[in-house]
C-alpha cells in the first residue's frame, strides 16, 4: 500500500477518460495533482507549479513525452519522472533510460508496479530535499509544511513569503531566475519589480540579508547554513 504523500503531481494523459480515472485514482497520494492532455499544456504548468512527481504518456498530439521529457531535462535533472506507454520498444526504454526516468510502466498501469514506481519517487525527493532546511543557526524551514521555524517556535509566514522560501530552497545551489519567482509566487498575476524586491525585503528582515543573494539582472539565489 502507497501511504499519502505531501507532494504535487503532473499527470500527462491525451486519453481523456483514462485521465480522469487515473487521477481520481492517485488523488488521495498527493497534496494536488495538476493535468495535462498533452507535453504543450504540461511543460506550461510544469514551468508555472514545479510538481514534485510527473507521469507522462510517451504517445500524445502536439508534443510527445519523450519530448517533455528532453525539454525538462534541459535544466532540471532531479525532478523524478515516470513514463507510460503502450509500447514496449527498446527504442523508447533506451530513451527512458538516458532520460534518467525513475520508471518506464506499460499500460494499462498495474496497482503494484505504480506504487513502487511513486515509493522510488518519494524516497528520492526526501533524499535530495530533507523534510527540515537549516538557513541559518536560528531559523530551519520545513519544507512539507512550509513553515518557518525560529528557535523552535513557528514565525507566521504570508503566502507569497512561503511560496518564495519553497522556491529558492527546492531549487538550492543555483540562482532562480526572475521569471521562475514570477511563476510560482504570482503565478497568474503580473510580478512588478517592486513588488519582487519588496518580499524579498520582507522574507530577508525575518531569516536575515545574508541569507538571499541578488544576482544583478538574472535572479536570487539562497545560502543555507552548513
Amino acid at each position: 500500500m502507497l501511504k499519502k504523500s505531501k507532494h504535487t503531481l503532473l499527470f500527462v494523459e491525451d486519453e481523456s477518460m483514462i485521465r480522469r480515472i487515473a487521477v481520481s485514482f492517485l488523488r488521495p497520494y498527493f497534496v494536488e495533482i495538476h493535468q495535462a492532455s498533452d507535453g504543450v499544456e504540461a511543460l506550461e504548468i510544469y514551468h508555472n507549479n514545479k510538481p514534485d512527481i510527473i507521469i507522462t504518456d510517451i504517445e500524445m498530439p502536439n508534443m510527445d513525452g519523450l519530448t517533455l521529457c528532453k525539454t525538462i531535462r534541459k535544466d532540471d535533472k532531479t525532478t523524478p519522472i515516470i513514463i507510460t506507454t503502450a509500447y514496449t520498444t527498446t527504442e523508447y526504454l533506451l530513451e527512458a533510460v538516458s532520460l534518467n526516468l525513475v520508471k518506464y510502466l506499460v499500460k494499462p498501469m498495474e496497482e503494484e508496479p505504480l506504487f513502487e514506481a511513486l515509493r522510488t519517487c518519494f524516497k528520492h525527493i526526501e533524499s535530495q530535499n530533507p523534510a527540515v532546511v537549516n538557513i541559518n543557526k536560528e531559523y530551519k524551514f520545513d519544507t512539507f509544511n512550509h513553515t518557518l521555524i525560529h528557535n523552535n517556535k513557528i514565525v507566521t509566514l504570508t503566502e507569497s513569503q512561503h511560496k518564495l522560501l519553497s522556491i529558492l530552497i527546492k531549487n538550492q545551489g543555483r540562482i532562480v531566475s526572475y521569471s521562475e519567482i514570477e511563476n510560482f509566487v504570482w503565478f497568474d498575476k503580473v510580478m512588478s519589480s517592486d513588488a519582487l524586491r519588496s518580499l524579498i525585503r520582507d522574507v530577508r528582515k525575518l531569516i536575515g540579508k545574508e541569507s538571499i543573494e541578488n544576482i544583478s539582472k538574472c535572479g536570487y539565489r539562497i545560502h543555507l547554513y552548513g
